[in-house]
């Protein structure tokens, strides 16, 4: 379920739908609510097509639209926001900063990539981990293709899967790809002990590489099947 924080209801459906819709997101229904804590509205939509977490590109689009404030995968309840959209923002901008220099220490030393991603994954071992670790694995993916495959005319997405994509993944694990699917075997970013996992950080670096290309920057990511929930490899399928 999404949720959009609101000042007000005039004209922010309408632009909502189009910015989902254009990025391949469905809305089945829509209702408006108060959050308990403070009263302001939100919006609450039902998505049957659309994989969330939103990523951070489609988040900074949504929050661009007049009148929408905030953005949440929980529905609003007292104290959701803190009691202050001041402390809110501060919490953004604080995870905003530390992703940041995450990634700057994994692209330092990438030999050491399985353990500084483990390390923040534990450090956010929290009903907001999945959202955190997505959006690590975003910002890491965009800044790999932006220093190694930017350059040269943009692929269309099978050829950018078999030659940039496939590639860029080589440190995770041994890497299959056919049919706009691609496997990792012995997944080393996936965590087989931890039931919760679904590839969160995973799915972000491809979404986010992804995303980086005019060729390939509305493609959604799928997750077929993971380590942690007792399949051989992790498997994705991209639309």
């Amino acid at each position: 379920m999404l949720y959009l924080v609101i000042n007000d209801h005039s004209g922010i459906l309408l632009n909502v739908y189009r910015c989902l819709n254009k990025h391949h997101y469905t809305i089945d229904k829509n209702e408006y609510g108060k959050c308990a804590g403070n009263g302001k509205a939100y919006l609450k939509l039902y998505l049957s097509d659309g994989e969330l977490p939103l990523p951070p590109s489609i988040e900074s689009e949504l929050l661009n639209i007049e009148g929408c404030t905030d953005i949440l995968y929980q529905q609003p309840e007292d104290g959701t926001e803190k009691g202050s959209t001041d402390l809110k923002q501060a919490e953004q901008e604080d995870l905003k900063q530390e992703v940041e220099a995450t990634v700057n220490q994994i692209l330092d030393n990438y030999d050491s990539l399985e353990s500084i991603v483990f390390s923040f994954a534990q450090k956010h071992h929290n009903e907001h981990g999945s959202n955190d670790n997505y959006r690590l694995g975003y910002e890491l993916g965009k800044a790999i293709y932006l220093e190694e495959f930017a350059f040269g005319k943009p692929l269309k997405l099978e050829l950018a899967l078999k030659r940039m994509l496939s590639e860029a993944l080589k440190p995770f694990g041994k890497i299959s790809c056919t049919n706009q699917v691609i496997s990792i075997e012995n997944n080393k970013l996936c965590n087989p002990a931890n039931e919760h996992s679904h590839c969160d950080f995973c799915k972000g670096f491809m979404t986010g590489f992804l995303h980086q290309s005019s060729s390939t920057k509305n493609t959604r990511v799928e997750n077929l099947s993971c380590r942690s929930h007792g399949q051989a490899s992790c498997s994705f399928e991209f639309h």
